[in-house]
């Protein structure tokens, strides 16, 4: 009799939707979905918000629910500065849903995937629908109105609009805290009669001019600056090298003619010397130190 009850209970624990079974303690402090229609593709682009609570322990084994037809695009973790991160995970199909399993290892994940958009004529639609895996904190829905698009429709209403640095126009609900297994369905209806996409046609500029950003260092603030310490380097070099070039040849022809002057100076009164020649026999010039006319060196004091 045990047995049965146990192989019963069992099979209604298997039977239990996965959202029951999943929840197993996690919650969410925040979800927030944004549904971007004809942004890239002719789809619906999906992206899943996910904070987990902060008295989960990490890493935490979720299981996130998206349609079955849906096209995973990214699965990442928010890493410390925002930087995404692809995580492994693991992708079934059951029934309507592809159930997506991975292993958090931070609080802050991002499931990506695109979904049908039905077109009839000008008319587009899309259904969202959360499937209650986990109770969440706060449940928000943003909607991005594509390029070229008008008369919006939405059930229930998103009655938050703003316009995006990107240009685009973009509509919200806040849901507030919702319980696990509570369902929250979004029917979007609008006008558009052509196939433009909304990424393509984006023309966003930058809050602030590259060059008279805050903190930025460019060349051409310098520039005057380098050329001024250059020139007074320049000058600096060639008042050095002017003035070792006129001492040089001050010394040079200082030095010259004090020794010429040496040689040829007489002491008042004194006879001049007469020498001659040894090798030619030519008078020699007071002062000479050798012979004019055949170059050999004058024995003075030796005639």
């Amino acid at each position: 009799m045990r047995k049965w009850i146990f192989l019963l209970i069992l099979v209604i624990t298997l039977c239990l939707p996965v959202g029951a079974r999943a929840e197993g303690g996690v919650r969410f402090s925040a979800v927030k979905i944004d549904i971007w229609p004809e942004f890239d593709r002719p789809a619906v682009l999906v992206i899943e918000h996910l904070a987990l609570a902060s008295d989960v322990v990490l890493p935490a084994e979720l299981t996130v629910r998206i349609p079955s037809q849906a096209t995973v695009n990214a699965v990442a973790s928010i890493e410390v500065g925002g930087a995404l991160v692809n995580v492994d995970y693991d992708q079934q199909i059951q029934g309507d849903w592809a159930v997506i399993s991975l292993s958090a290892t931070t609080r802050d994940i991002q499931i990506e995937y695109y979904n049908e958009l039905i077109k009839q004529g000008a008319a587009r639609h899309y259904s969202f629908l959360w499937p209650g895996d986990y109770a969440v904190d706060s449940f928000v829905i943003q909607f991005q109105m594509p390029v070229e698009a008008s008369d919006l429709q939405a059930t229930p209403a998103l009655p938050n609009s703003s316009v995006g640095a990107d240009g685009l126009t973009y509509y919200t609900s806040e849901f507030g805290s919702l319980a696990a297994e509570q369902t929250i369905t979004l029917e979007v209806t609008y006008q558009k009669a052509t196939d433009t996409l909304s990424a393509p046609s984006l023309n966003v500029q930058p809050a602030e001019n590259p060059a008279n950003a805050t903190g930025r260092v460019t060349l051409t603030q310098y520039v005057p600056w380098v050329l001024g310490i250059l020139g007074v380097i320049l000058i600096l070099f060639s008042l050095v090298a002017g003035v070792l070039y006129w001492q040089g040849r001050w010394r040079n022809s200082g030095g010259v003619t004090r020794q010429r002057h040496a040689l040829r100076r007489e002491k008042p009164g004194e006879p001049t010397e007469v020498i001659h020649c040894h090798q030619c026999g030519r008078r020699a010039q007071p002062g000479d130190l050798f012979c004019r006319a055949c170059g050999t060196r004058l024995r003075h004091g030796e005639q």
